[in-house]
Parts: structure tokens; C-alpha cells; sequence
């Protein structure tokens, strides 16, 4: 899935891409096959520990930071990363359009947001057992294109055959 994600994407070698809610690292590594510089960023210390391993050696080359963070509050500069993404994570941000709001604020004019999900509707049982386990809030490309179009991004979106979602957004 985040191969399909990322094909949505428009990568220039002279680009800084920051991946938000990083996990394990691979998109990250990825990331860094393409651009000049990579920031990962997890709520998660055990997922900060894992991607700085994965990825020991760009950070040590200092093309790669691995931070632990609240994607509320972006320690970056105003208009300061040309892309960013959100593999299967905002599910689990608080204040989703607080989040919005502050991606918006550090992308350059012209920058890309990437949202992929693997779920995008609440229909699927296994969907709805999944929520109610799990503190997980599910958006609709409806939800999503109210919010992101409020803040002032032009994006499209992409639903496959699972009904999996890209949304590509731009500022």
C-alpha cells in the first residue's frame, strides 16, 4: 500500500520530505533513495528507536533526523519542507484539523501532503471491531476533503478496488 501511496508523489532530488508518524522507518529509507533530506517524526520513543536504527546511516551523514513529537505541535520552521506524508496514522491524532493546520503551516508554497490509509470507511465490519478495540477515528474522503479544502489545500484523492485512500494535497 505505501508503494501506491508514494507513486502519487512528485520527489525532487533537492526536496525535503518530512514522514509523520514514521514507525519502523521504511518509508523513511525510501524517502532518503529519493531526496535531499528526511525527517521522520513519531509520538512513539520505541518508533523514534527503531527508524534511527533503520536508518543509523543517513542520519550520521546528516541527510536524516528521526524526532519524537506531536504532529499539534511541528518543530519546524513556517513553510520550511516541501513534502509530507501520513502512512496510516491519522487515525490516532487528537485535534485532527489542529494537525492539518500545522502541516499546512510548515509547507512551502506548492508542497505536497500525502495521506494513505488502508481504511476509509466505517462499513467494513472488521473496520468497526478494529475501532471500538483501539482509540482509532476513521475519515472519510468526504471528512478529509471538508477539512483539508477548509484550510485552503487543492487536492484529489484515489480510492483502489479495497477502498483504500490517497489524498494528495497541495498548498
Amino acid at each position: 500500500m505505501a508503494k501506491w501511496g508514494r507513486s502519487f508523489l512528485h520527489i525532487k532530488t533537492s526536496d525535503v520530505v518530512l514522514d509523520l508518524g514514521c514507525g519502523g522507518g521504511r518509508n523513511v529509507q525510501y524517502f532518503l533513495t529519493k531526496a535531499k533530506k528526511v525527517y521522520g517524526m513519531d509520538y512513539s520513543k520505541t518508533s523514534v528507536d527503531i527508524a534511527s536504527s533503520v536508518n543509523s546511516e543517513a542520519i550520521r551523514d546528516g541527510r536524516c533526523k528521526i524526532i519524537e513529537a506531536d504532529v499539534a505541535k511541528l518543530p519546524f520552521e513556517d513553510e520550511s519542507i516541501d513534502i509530507v506524508t501520513a502512512f496510516e496514522t491519522i487515525y490516532f491524532w487528537n485535534d485532527i484539523e489542529e494537525c492539518f493546520k500545522e502541516i499546512y503551516r510548515v509547507l512551502k508554497k506548492g508542497g505536497q501532503f500525502l495521506i494513505c490509509n488502508e481504511v476509509s470507511s466505517m462499513k467494513r465490519r472488521d473496520v468497526k471491531k478494529l475501532a471500538h478495540m483501539i482509540e482509532m477515528e476513521v475519515y472519510t474522503p468526504d471528512d478529509l476533503t471538508k477539512m483539508l479544502g477548509k484550510l485552503g489545500f487543492n487536492f484529489e484523492y484515489h480510492l483502489d478496488r479495497k477502498q483504500q485512500v490517497v489524498f494528495i494535497a497541495r498548498k
